[in-house]
């Protein structure tokens, strides 16, 4: 008997009292009426038999509400994570797109995190340009130690810490308890001297290049799971690509530059090498034009001198011209594209 709808277990319930009543009628005609005590044991038979016959349906109700319920509430739980995963999202989006500016929009996003995976603080750690070194920030999640703007806490090695750990391996960590790697990692003693009891690292993955860390850390210990994970991974993928874009801009606004100045520097000395050379052929004039010794070695001197300063803007221009060779070749490896054509390719690949 199928009682997962309320109709069924309805009709069920009431055919159950109408054959209840139809067997203390028959019971009553049968037996012979109130007379003879076999009728009071059938009814009684009877009652309990229905009485156990409802608690049986009620109770496969009851847990087939509960499942129901139980189910519901476990499908609004994800969907008001992944609302909130997107809004994290969409709100890193909007603040990177008014500046690229990794740290800043750290600090403004740490209280959504801390709506993600409850911790005590929020680590970021950016990776130097040599790989040597992080330069980390941390965003406290507490109002009042805030901060207006972001500042570097610590600079940690690469070597001897969980953090170069991550990078190397590409692959979240999550430290149970920090008085355990105290001894192994540099930056996991500085969390268990702090008093904090475990932490959750997430490598921040770009192009295939692991460029930082997203870190959250708690005073208790096995704060975290892989839950916590599956939540953080990505804002760590934004986060990096954030990361990533903010360098190529930098490095955009350099090219730009050096090719700025390159140009003017080019354009300055094709006008002074041209005043050279008229210099030039003046003294050369001058010396056929009039014979006097004095003169023609003063004549000389200027000679030697406007050539001179030709080699220098030569020079100048060798040099100007490899630097802006390698600032492009530097801009090309980043992916920056450089024609509409080239967006197109980057978008297929």
């Amino acid at each position: 008997m199928n009682f997962r709808h309320p109709r069924a277990a309805v009709v069920a319930i009431w055919g159950l009292v109408v054959a209840f009543a139809v067997t203390q009628v028959i019971a009553w005609i049968v037996l012979g009426g109130p007379s003879r005590p076999a009728v009071f044991i059938v009814q009684f038979v009877t009652a309990w038999v229905l009485i156990l016959v409802l608690g049986i349906v009620s109770t496969q109700r009851i847990g087939g509400l509960n499942r129901t319920i139980t189910q519901h509430e476990q499908a609004r739980t994800a969907t008001l994570d992944q609302v909130e995963q997107l809004e994290i999202r969409n709100a890193i989006l909007q603040i990177i797109s008014r500046s690229v500016d990794v740290p800043l929009a750290f600090q403004a996003l740490a209280q959504r995190i801390v709506r993600l995976v409850p911790c005590d603080r929020v680590g970021l750690a950016l990776l130097s340009d040599d790989g040597k070194e992080f330069q980390t920030y941390t965003a406290r999640v507490n109002l009042v130690e805030r901060r207006a703007r972001p500042r570097p806490d610590v600079v940690f090695k690469a070597e001897r810490t969980a953090l170069g750990a991550v990078v190397r391996s590409r692959e979240p960590l999550i430290i149970d308890d920090t008085s355990v790697g105290a001894a192994d990692f540099l930056d996991i003693n500085v969390l268990h001297t702090a008093a904090l009891g475990s932490a959750l690292i997430l490598p921040l993955v770009a192009k295939g290049r692991a460029v930082g860390t997203l870190n959250v850390v708690s005073r208790q210990t096995g704060a975290f799971n892989q839950q916590h994970i599956d939540a953080l991974l990505p804002v760590a993928e934004i986060f990096a690509v954030a990361y990533v874009a903010q360098h190529l801009q930098i490095a955009m606004g350099k090219y730009q530059t050096m090719e700025a100045m390159s140009e003017l520097t080019l354009s300055i000395a094709s006008e002074i090498n041209s005043a050279l050379q008229t210099i030039i052929g003046h003294c050369d004039l001058l010396e056929r034009g009039y014979p006097d010794p004095d003169l023609q070695r003063d004549l000389a001197t200027v000679v030697r001198q406007a050539q001179r300063i030709t080699t220098l803007l030569e020079r100048m221009r060798v040099a100007a011209q490899e630097r802006l060779k390698e600032m492009a070749d530097a801009v090309n490896q980043g992916g920056i594209p450089s024609s509409p054509e080239a967006y197109g390719k980057a978008e297929i690949s």
